[in-house]
């Protein structure tokens, strides 16, 4: 939370966001909350950090293109 800069309570959103979207799940001991991941959720994270790998070489690409199709003085 402090981390990321959020507040208490757009944490409790987003946690609760994941939760329904299964992605995290909540067990509760000794009035404490431990937030797990879920099987689908590092699938989630598997498939977004290959995507996010893609669109990076994707970027260096285009960015390769547009210098070489660039006019010359």
């Amino acid at each position: 939370m402090y981390q990321g800069n959020l507040s208490f309570d757009l944490t409790q959103k987003y946690l609760k966001q994941l939760e329904d979207l299964q992605l995290i799940e909540v067990n509760t001991s000794n009035s404490d909350k431990v937030y797990t991941v879920t099987p689908k959720g590092e699938q989630f994270l598997a498939d977004f950090y290959e995507l996010q790998k893609y669109s990076e070489i994707a970027n260096n690409k285009k960015r390769e293109l547009q210098g070489a199709l660039a006019p010359r003085p």
